[in-house]
């Protein structure tokens, strides 16, 4: 049914943005020792794919699941440029020099938001890892460059890391760069039909190893 706006109806009072407008970050790209970090580009659609289908990455991330091609599309055509852009977001795929081989994804989000609700210029990691090259060290690898171009490069002066209860292997990564766990929220995300328990963890400027 359409609903009809009448006279006695008061217009909608628009909503201020109250983050303020921030500069396109920059691209990098960024590199290790064993890897290449850049943003993603229509030839890594169809690798993205069959990562992503990999049950571990569907269990402990917010993939959309099932994992369909459209989502490897949007993911790359939209959601990464559109991230650097506004600069809010920044979205790395993650490639081993020596193969040229996707070894994972990693970003930093949430910046915009952060500096609108709390004056700090703060960003969430978060990642994940191809299963044929996991155990070899590339997302602790990626997670120590990452969050030095944040603090560095992007002016931040906090990154922030949650998972969900259980995600060792996650927990495993952030400790070895130097995050602290400060703590645990209880049944905040729902996630394939349940609520689930949040592990938290940060790092500030000068606690990076």
């Amino acid at each position: 049914m359409d609903i009809q706006r009448t006279r006695e109806r008061p217009e909608p009072v628009p909503i201020p943005d109250l983050a303020p407008a921030a500069p396109p970050l920059p691209q990098g790209p960024l590199e290790t020792a064993r890897l290449l970090l850049r943003p993603w580009r229509d030839a890594d659609i169809p690798e993205i794919f069959r990562i992503c289908q990999d049950p571990e990455v569907q269990r402990w991330t917010t993939v959309p699941s099932p994992y369909q091609m459209k989502d490897a599309e949007w993911f790359v055509r939209e959601h990464t440029p559109r991230g650097f852009r506004s600069g809010d977001e920044a979205t790395f795929g993650i490639f081993v020099k020596d193969t040229g081989q996707i070894a994972g994804a990693i970003g930093l989000a949430g910046i915009k938001a952060s500096v609108a609700n709390r004056g700090v210029r703060s960003a969430e990691i978060g990642y994940w890892a191809n299963p044929e090259t996991r155990g070899r060290g590339f997302i602790t690898e990626s997670v120590r460059e990452v969050v030095r171009w944040g603090f560095e490069e992007a002016a931040l002066g906090r990154v922030t890391w949650q998972a969900f209860d259980g995600n060792a292997a996650s927990r495993r990564v952030i400790e070895k760069a130097g995050f602290t766990i400060v703590g645990r929220q209880r049944s905040s995300h729902a996630h394939h039909g349940r609520l689930r328990d949040m592990w938290l963890a940060d790092i500030l400027p000068g606690e990076l190893r």
